[in-house]
């Protein structure tokens, strides 16, 4: 074929997704440990601090993806027309996702709409994941990349990180809504604070099980797309450094 103006950023692409899945797990471990301390103060300083470099991630992100929708100039014949759709839709997913999030936090708004966005997101990029493993490309050969496996457990762990955000988020707005010394029994309703929390300024502060078990999966699977995404550029990069389009 003849000249394409077209780049090949997919390494750019992996180191962002490598800085953001960096990036929240140390913010996601700081806002863990500021409500065990009980203090939310601390911890809607942490998600407004955390808006500022994952909007810029995202705003990235979103342009590397536009740019990939619009101006993909292989076909069929170049064993590339699909890349555009199989790494172009996942990475605007990932790019609005982080653009939703900076917001929100930033200002200070709800987080279950991030939460239910990342979990759509999440298992959209399931379905691209797994067809991406399973499609057969010719006889025999199934996968639509040269890595097939490492991309498959790239979007795997993302979209099991995205799952998880939302009952995360979940947990947080509902710390964020029963400010005290005390937690109130966990509850999906608005529980009023109890008599011993209202009358007393010190109390013993603990962490329900239930907490526990809704947050704790987020950071778990975000830190293994990490190594997912480290591991995948580790495959990928050399080939890409060596012969682009």
């Amino acid at each position: 074929m003849g000249f394409a103006p077209f780049i090949d950023d997919l390494g750019f692409i992996v180191a962002l997704i490598l800085a953001a899945g960096a990036l929240f797990v140390y913010s996601s471990l700081r806002m863990f440990w500021a409500i065990y301390r009980n203090d939310p103060t601390r911890l809607r300083a942490i998600l407004k601090g955390s808006a500022i470099p994952v909007g810029m991630i995202g705003a990235t992100a979103f342009l590397l993806g536009a740019f990939i929708e619009t101006t993909w100039p292989f076909t069929l014949a170049d064993g590339l027309g699909a890349y555009d759709i199989f790494f172009g839709d996942v990475l605007m997913l990932f790019a609005m996702v982080m653009i939703v999030y900076a917001i929100v936090a930033y200002f200070g708004l709800r987080l279950e709409t991030v939460g239910i966005f990342s979990l759509i997101a999440g298992i959209i990029v399931a379905w691209y994941g797994y067809w991406g493993y399973t499609t057969l490309v010719s006889p025999g050969v199934l996968g639509l990349t040269k890595d097939p496996l490492e991309t498959f457990l790239l979007y795997l762990a993302f979209a099991a990180a995205a799952f998880f955000a939302y009952p995360a988020t979940l947990a947080v707005d509902w710390y964020l809504d029963h400010p005290g010394p005390t937690w109130a029994p966990f509850s999906v309703r608005a529980a009023s604070p109890s008599k011993e929390a209202t009358s007393s300024s010190t109390g013993t502060f603990r962490l329900p099980v239930s907490f526990y078990l809704l947050t704790v999966w987020f950071p778990i699977f975000m830190f293994l797309a990490f190594v997912a995404a480290w591991f995948y550029m580790g495959a990928i990069l050399p080939g890409h450094l060596t012969s682009p389009p």
